[in-house]
């Protein structure tokens, strides 16, 4: 039986603790990884960061750190004209030979607990529907199904992905169809649309930083429930200050008469098979956001996501992505709509779950979508 005790992160934890997530998030074959410099920037770097977040488990006997639970980061959201203080789960791992054994569900309640501790009203995660840690930890430790995600995929640039993928050259008629196509048939379509004769666009490859994150601000909080805002210390972390060529952002910028309308943010990272000895380049989609009052009507809105997104993939391309995922809530229905007319595979399965950590207190009944970070959907910022 192993001697395993419960501590919080101490400096030098990062190297097991990246060797943890690997070998937990590879057990289905498919998974990113991750490296102790990138870990110090996603969690030891990251605004407001206390050793308290990173909840540990350790099999003492051995000197290894065998599960671990992250809460991450703590900010002041907005939901229906009320500010709540939000923390995030993410991360949830453990070694598989230490699995089934309460380890994450103990890391799990350390972590509520430090968060009650913190004063946050809720706490939130995303997760499998149909994931083993939904019914056997998430449930049992309060939280709750609130709102269900699709997963958008799409392939930008064929050739990179047959470099990463050989065996998939057989495929390349039908990735064409899928990736090509419905964005030429748009484009027909957006000449004979005189709405559109005023609009630009600028791809943007790690630079103005400031008027994305102004545009950004000023836009997606209009539109959506639970949008904290970037501040100057928090975009500096998640795009400026950023520990390898990976996560240097590439910004998308829609102008309409000069005036910025919309855009969108690319990060990448590399997708990994151990097993299989596949590594694919995959480009992570953050924000994707369109001043909605700007368009006369349902059908020019429809029309401008996608001359967004066409220029998101455009951007994609030119980063040498193969794979570009975005996660979005079930009722974002018209950029999902949009997602899906340019060829876009949709996947459902995963689910954002709520947990209240105040007596009496209940999330609030919202009509717009709730805003959902790619550091609780995917685990990057």
């Amino acid at each position: 039986m192993a001697n395993i005790i419960f501590r919080h992160y101490r400096e030098g934890d990062e190297t097991q603790l990246a060797n943890l997530f690997n070998k937990a998030f590879q057990q289905n074959g498919l998974g990113f990884v991750r490296t102790p410099k990138n870990w110090l920037w996603r969690y030891v770097r990251s605004p407001g960061f206390e050793p308290e977040m990173c909840q540990i488990a350790e099999d003492i006997d051995n000197n290894t750190i065998v599960g671990a639970v992250y809460a991450n980061p703590i900010e002041i959201t907005p939901l229906k004209n009320k500010k709540y203080l939000i923390g995030d789960i993410n991360d949830v791992s453990c070694l598989p030979n230490y699995t089934r054994r309460g380890i994450a569900t103990s890391l799990l309640k350390l972590a509520i607990n430090y968060m009650k501790t913190k004063g946050c009203d809720y706490s939130m995660l995303s997760t499998g529907i149909n994931g083993i840690a939904r019914k056997k930890i998430y449930k049992k430790c309060g939280f709750y199904d609130f709102n269900e995600e699709f997963l958008f995929i799409q392939f930008p640039n064929i050739l990179q992905l047959v470099k990463n993928v050989i065996g998939l050259a057989f495929l390349v008629p039908v990735f064409f169809t899928i990736s090509y196509l419905p964005r030429f048939l748009y484009r027909i379509r957006l000449k004979s649309t005189r709405f559109f004769s005023d609009f630009t666009y600028e791809i943007n490859n790690n630079f103005k930083h400031r008027e994305y994150m102004k545009a950004v601000n000023k836009i997606l909080s209009k539109f959506y429930e639970g949008f904290p805002r970037y501040d100057k210390v928090k975009f500096k972390w998640a795009r400026v200050e950023v520990p390898s060529d990976r996560e240097t952002p590439i910004y998308i910028l829609i102008k309409k008469t000069g005036r910025t309308i919309g855009g969108g943010v690319i990060t990448h990272q590399n997708l990994y098979s151990f097993k299989h000895k596949i590594k694919i380049r995959t480009g992570i989609l953050h924000e994707v956001f369109l001043d909605k009052f700007e368009f006369k009507n349902k059908r020019d809105l429809h029309l401008g996501y996608k001359y967004l997104i066409d220029k998101i993939l455009r951007a994609a391309t030119q980063r040498s992505l193969g794979l570009l995922i975005y996660h979005s809530t079930v009722n974002d229905t018209d950029l999902n709509r949009a997602f899906t007319g340019l060829g876009f595979l949709k996947i459902k399965g995963e689910v954002i779950m709520i947990n209240e950590l105040r007596e009496n207190l209940m999330f609030p009944k919202i009509t717009k979508p709730l805003y959902i970070p790619t550091h609780t959907s995917t685990g990057f910022p």
